[in-house]
């Protein structure tokens, strides 16, 4: 029986897919106070293509994703040989994309893993509007006329006789 299914292939399946695992990269976050811990692994074939690219830079970068039109981006630079980061968070609620990944030569940023963080409802603070013209002096009109002909007379209504 075992010679039937090695010759189908069926036995091999599991030591095929050991191989495969070891092979896969993979991207692990936590959430620390203010912070994310970040653990990943490369494949082998990335780490080759990393290490042959002198300007290529491995990178993490960490957008706001909770689709609120915010567009809050920070990119952390890596070491060649990193395994694992905290980076601080740049905010306090929300969701998070966190990617791994690396810049080319052009400037393109690559992904090569990535991971969403929740980190609650997000939480916008509204500033405090202020009232720019409470302090707005009656002769508003004459002193903006001043400031804009600079005290020279433009040959308007400020030359002509009174009584005409």
């Amino acid at each position: 029986m075992k010679w039937l299914l090695s010759k189908l292939g069926l036995l091999r399946q599991g030591k095929k897919t050991q191989v495969l695992k070891q092979d896969l990269s993979f991207l692990k976050t936590s959430v620390c106070s203010n912070a994310i811990a970040c653990q990943w692994g490369l494949r082998k074939q990335t780490q080759v293509l990393l290490s042959q690219s002198k300007e290529a830079a491995l990178m993490i970068r960490i957008r706001d994703a909770s689709g609120d039109g915010t567009v809050a981006t920070k990119v952390v630079e890596l070491g060649p040989n990193a395994t694992k980061a905290q980076i601080d968070i740049p905010f306090t609620s929300g969701r998070v994309l966190l990617e791994l990944g690396y810049r080319t030569v052009g400037g393109d940023f690559i992904t090569l893993e990535y991971s969403f963080v929740d980190l609650g409802p997000k939480i916008i603070v509204q500033p405090e509007l202020a009232n720019w013209f409470s302090k707005e002096s009656e002769n508003i009109h004459q002193e903006m006329y001043d400031l804009a002909t600079k005290g020279k007379a433009l040959g308007g209504s400020e030359l002509m006789p009174i009584g005409r």
